[in-house]
């Protein structure tokens, strides 16, 4: 997808079960984060829940080459969402993953909920993290690489403190590269 493709929507959905209304609050959330509107999906029982050999883990390129191959209409970008840790055979794990230029992404709730590493679950952090790795996605969805600007969204984050640390704005060079939309909702003028 190149910066100038229009984008309409952002579709939502859910990978595996999800706790609660956990994806209308993420897709809640994300929709003050960007100008197009946000919209859960319902599950897709039918969709292969692909394991890494060996690992207790979801295969992150097997379920995003699925996402990819699912019919899209035009101008909907689809974010799959899971529970599930995740990974690639060459990392141990990863928040989320996407192609340069593709049309779908898939992101984990598992390692940005604080319960993950033993400490009290805390669902506002936990779906703030998850909608800054979803914005993160989307940046590489709209052509962005790894900025070396750590706190820069799209800076790369190997750990939570890391994902943490680089906030949830892209800094002001990628901020020019992305499209308007994925800057945030354009604010209303201000009534004299």
């Amino acid at each position: 997808m190149s910066r100038g493709t229009s984008v309409e929507a952002l579709d939502l959905l859910p990978i595996g079960p999800l706790a609660g209304e956990t994806l209308e609050t993420v897709a809640a959330r994300l929709s003050r984060h960007v100008d197009v509107s946000c919209h859960p999906l319902p599950p897709s029982p039918e969709l292969p829940l692909p394991r890494l050999s060996g690992r207790d883990q979801l295969d992150a390129g097997a379920l995003l080459a699925t996402l990819e191959g699912l019919s899209r209409p035009d101008g909907r970008l689809l974010v799959g969402l899971t529970a599930a840790d995740i990974a690639v055979p060459v990392f141990t794990f990863v928040f989320g993953l996407a192609r340069t230029g593709g049309r779908a992404t898939i992101v984990s709730l598992a390692r940005v909920d604080p319960s993950f590493y033993g400490l009290h679950p805390d669902p506002a952090l936990r779906d703030r993290r998850a909608v800054a790795e979803i914005l993160h996605e989307l940046g590489h969805l709209c052509g962005l690489e790894h900025c070396a600007d750590r706190t820069c969204l799209m800076s790369f984050a190997g750990t939570i403190e890391k994902a943490d640390a680089r906030g949830e704005r892209f800094c002001g060079t990628c901020g020019r590269l992305v499209p308007p939309w994925l800057l945030g909702p354009t604010p209303l003028p201000e009534l004299v």
